[in-house]
């Protein structure tokens, strides 16, 4: 979940996937992102969505490109399995 992400920031190479809902929630949707040094690519299957604030504030880095592309609809969940597919290279 978004809200447990440490207060220390990214390492300087780091991939994850993670929750938009607070920890005390069921969970919304999961969006992924990988790092190397101050280059991001954030992830959202719903696409041409920007990070959430807390998670670039987290990530510490100036920039962040991210997605446009939509590979599901608002009304079907398959956005972990599309961040797994992200994270390995098949997306």
């Amino acid at each position: 979940m978004r809200d447990e992400l440490p207060s220390s920031g990214a390492h300087y190479r780091e991939s994850a996937i993670v929750n938009l809902d607070d920890s005390i929630g069921p969970g919304t949707h999961w969006v992924a992102y990988r790092k190397c040094g101050k280059r991001v690519i954030y992830f959202d299957s719903f696409g041409d969505l920007q990070p959430p604030r807390d998670l670039v504030d987290y990530l510490k880095v100036p920039e962040v490109m991210y997605n446009h592309q939509r590979y599901q609809d608002f009304d079907t969940h398959w956005c972990g399995h599309l961040c797994l597919k992200f994270l390995s290279g098949a997306i």
